[in-house]
């Protein structure tokens, strides 16, 4: 899963200008909420969590803007090879040092199918020009997912008064919870995902 992870951030980061961590996660969010009202399946199936700035893959955010390696499994998963980054002062949010990002790597275009692919540009077309405070905004409005927890549980004072972060997570599944294709699609997947880790598991401890 990190090489999908890493070629679709080597792609973003040559694709858009200037693409600072922030803007990538955001772009990251989008294809995967995309893909699961198409597909009922994530491409990445990272874990978003509801944070003032927007939904944000946790690990993913420790690991490139603190240099903290993703445990999945009890295996280390690295980005290194994928992405490089340097830190600059930011435009958004305003007076920060931001965390930029390079590719390292050409995309490998055998690590997505041609859906994937076709996805991930349509993406770049629709939002790449937008900046990262657009897009905060986008995800954001009324009845996104990330907006419905925030109301649900007054996340807004805490954002407000407290930290920037929250321990809420986004559900895709409410996007589907209604479409019997898309549940079956994504029980499938969400099955074939977990025999090849217990697979690579098992290979490791061999």
């Amino acid at each position: 899963m990190n090489d999908k992870i890493g070629n679709i951030l080597s792609y973003l980061a040559e694709k858009v200008a200037h693409l600072s961590l922030t803007k990538a996660l955001k772009l990251l969010y989008i294809i995967d909420e995309t893909a699961v009202r198409e597909t009922g399946v994530q491409l990445t199936w990272l874990e978003y969590k509801v944070w003032k700035n927007g939904p944000v893959p946790d690990e993913l955010f420790q690991e490139l803007r603190h240099n903290k390696k993703i445990s999945i499994d009890n295996r280390i998963i690295s980005l290194d090879e994928y992405i490089a980054v340097e830190q600059r002062e930011s435009i958004f949010p305003e007076n920060q040092v931001e965390t930029y990002l390079f590719p390292r790597k050409e995309f490998d275009f055998s690590i997505l199918n041609d859906y994937e692919i076709e996805l991930v540009e349509r993406i770049i077309q629709q939002y790449g020009s937008f900046s990262a405070r657009e897009l905060v905004d986008i995800l954001h409005r009324e009845n996104t997912l990330w907006h419905k927890i925030v109301e649900e549980n007054n996340l807004s004072v805490s954002f407000e008064l407290y930290k920037a972060t929250s321990n809420y997570t986004i559900d895709f599944t409410k996007l589907i919870e209604n479409d019997e294709i898309l549940k079956m699609a994504a029980q499938a997947s969400y099955e074939a995902l977990q025999f090849q880790e217990s697979l690579l598991e098992n290979s490791t401890l061999a």
